[in-house]
């Protein structure tokens, strides 16, 4: 059976989050496995000795104090984790998810979800974590290093939601994307009959074939428009058009290139996960 896993935090993504999941759930009769992290048990821990020139006794008493508040804090955050489960798990039985499997864990997000990752069928994350500045131009901490690590979909969700009528192709005719058409054929995902935008960025005019693209999407029941324009800055192009025709889903491929190219030319996929205000379903 289909499978979903949904990391849920303290955010404000959470219950988009959840809205999201049960959505594709329903499409894809899927279950859902429902994901808290806990931080490490050694974050807890209080340092060997943060206490300078004070007297012995003082510290021994102090190092005691700050262990069990540690303790505490530990507790608490375990506490805490039941409840933004529990909460999870409501949201999605309301918005009609009928399998919901909770799932509470210590330690890396990151490598709990690549241990994960072969047992589900698509990840849901949102933009940014509950400690997150939301303001901040940056990414989630997290988020980047999952959509580098892993290889199934991942399912970016937005701090908006709304019904999906359009959808939006961003295709480079590279693997990744081309794997995205697959999936997005071959499963019932999206509604048949749905308005497809399938929009190609060139550098120069007839770098990218979109022939095969078309004739699968056509073929498999979308409504398919096609959008080729010329430009150096992919990002800013597909980020417009997102806007300029109301797109409600953004289907790309993620991190073509190697970390050191994104760190020296900037990343194509990071931009439209930060200036993008709807859900983006990323393949690698």
């Amino acid at each position: 059976m289909t499978r979903l896993l949904v990391c849920i935090d303290g955010s404000a993504y959470a219950d988009n989050l959840c809205t999201n999941a049960a959505w594709v759930a329903k499409r894809m009769n899927a279950e859902i496995d429902l994901l808290h992290v806990l931080r490490r048990a050694s974050d807890y821990q209080a340092p060997t000795d943060h206490t300078g020139l004070i007297g012995l006794d003082a510290r021994s008493d102090l190092l005691e104090e700050l262990t069990r508040v540690d303790e505490e804090r530990g507790r608490l955050d375990q506490e805490k984790g039941k409840i933004i489960l529990e909460h999870g798990a409501k949201i999605l039985k309301k918005a009609g998810a009928e399998t919901v499997n909770l799932i509470h864990r210590r330690g890396s997000l990151v490598e709990t979800i690549q241990e994960l990752e072969n047992s589900v069928d698509m990840i849901f994350m949102g933009k940014r974590g509950e400690h997150a500045d939301m303001g901040s131009v940056f990414l989630g901490a997290n988020l980047e290093k999952v959509a580098r690590a892993i290889h199934k979909p991942l399912f970016i969700v937005a701090s908006v939601i709304r019904p999906i009528k359009r959808f939006l192709i961003a295709y480079d005719g590279k693997d990744s994307v081309r794997k995205a058409i697959d999936y997005i054929t071959g499963q019932p995902l999206l509604e048949k009959g749905l308005e497809c935008h399938l929009l190609v960025v060139e550098r120069a005019k007839g770098d990218i074939e979109t022939s095969e693209a078309e004739q699968k999407l056509n073929q498999a029941g979308f409504t398919t428009i096609l959008k080729t324009e010329q430009s150096h800055h992919v990002d800013q192009v597909i980020s417009s058009y997102v806007v300029e025709n109301q797109i409600d889903l953004l289907i790309t491929g993620a991190y073509s290139h190697s970390r050191m190219h994104s760190l020296l030319l900037g990343s194509t996929t990071a931009s439209l996960i930060k200036s993008c205000k709807v859900p983006l379903l990323l393949f690698r």
